[in-house]
């Protein structure tokens, strides 16, 4: 294993991107903070296995899931949450493609999950009219597409922690704003 300051630095980025997703996560409801936290968790691991060469290995389980995580936790922020049997359902899928791919060599297989979950958080996005969480969906459709070209490198690690923050900040703000509308509407009921 060559020396890659600048994968490490990447790897280091992404780790930093998931603590700092883990704290922004704090103030949204449980049914999106739990999963972009597991999204951080998977991530965070993502990285860590970049100093130990196993990145393109563990990429194959870790982006799958972490990018389903981030589907159920768009879909809870912007649309109306899954029911439980749907998101587990995403996660099986999204570990079986993995393991598939892992298995046969086919690394398309464990990118679908990655690319459809994509695609949904753009679409929940779109529900919601919120600018930043697209974005976050086209970063991870763009790590997809890097890891399916060069593997577990600099790219993919630098797009995974825009699709993570991406979807942790503006969620933040849309939460605080859904609060306020709520406090303004319970001071509207108070009136009548």
């Amino acid at each position: 294993m060559a020396f890659d300051s600048l994968g490490i630095l990447a790897a280091l980025t992404l780790f930093c991107a998931c603590v700092s997703a883990w704290l922004l996560a704090a103030p949204l409801r449980p049914a999106a903070r739990l999963y972009l936290r597991f999204a951080s968790m998977l991530l965070a691991a993502l990285g860590v296995t970049r100093l130990v060469g196993l990145a393109d290995a563990a990429g194959l389980f870790l982006l799958p899931l972490g990018g389903a995580s981030l589907m159920v936790a768009a879909l809870a922020l912007f649309a109306r949450p899954p029911p439980v049997f749907a998101i587990a359902g995403a996660l099986v899928i999204a570990l079986a493609g993995g393991l598939a791919g892992l298995v046969s060599g086919v690394w398309m297989l464990a990118l679908a999950p990655v690319v459809f979950a994509g695609l949904a958080i753009i679409a929940a996005s779109l529900n919601g009219i919120a600018a930043i969480p697209i974005l976050a969906g086209v970063s991870l459709l763009a790590a997809g597409l890097a890891f399916l070209e060069q593997g577990a490198q600099a790219g993919m690690f630098l797009f995974c922690a825009a699709a993570l923050v991406g979807l942790a900040k503006p969620s933040a703000l849309a939460v605080q704003k859904q609060r306020h509308a709520g406090s303004r509407d319970a001071s509207i009921r108070g009136f009548h």
